[in-house]
């Protein structure tokens, strides 16, 4: 596998963390979280299928 993926699940992993404690702890709606979080996961995952 390459390290580009390998990076990117743990990058999504890490965001799925994030999207949780906003939701639980901030109180934030899901659809905020959401909006927050899906950037960067998208992001990630198209550079590393550019670049892989």
């Amino acid at each position: 596998m390459n390290l580009l993926f390998i990076l990117a699940v743990i990058v999504t992993i890490m965001e799925l963390f994030v999207a949780f404690f906003l939701i639980k702890r901030q109180k934030m709606a899901i659809w905020q979280s959401l909006y927050v979080s899906l950037p960067v996961i998208v992001i990630v995952w198209v550079v590393a299928i550019m670049y892989s």
